[in-house]
């Protein structure tokens, strides 16, 4: 059986992902993350413990993405204060 995850088809999954979520702010996908947590929690004091253990292991790579999202936009807001604009007299 062929491995259908490569090199070139990882790269290929990462643009595909970042394209979808390029206009989808940081802080959305860090609460999305939370309340992918707190569902887990209730479903798990609720006794569905698989379906809260699916639930719970998507929060760590939604707080991934949400981190790098969020990070991206701290860089560029520093950027901006670093370099201010001239001041026009």
């Amino acid at each position: 059986m062929e491995n259908l995850i490569t090199q070139e088809n990882l790269e290929d999954i990462r643009e595909l992902i970042e394209n979808k979520i390029k206009d989808v702010p940081g802080e959305l996908i860090l609460v999305s993350a939370l309340g992918s947590i707190l569902l887990s929690s209730y479903l798990n004091k609720t006794g569905h413990g698989q379906a809260a253990s699916i639930i719970g292991s998507l929060a760590v790579p939604i707080v991934g993405i949400g981190l790098a999202k969020y990070k991206d936009l701290l860089k560029s807001k520093i950027d901006s204060f670093e370099k201010p604009e001239p001041e026009i007299s």
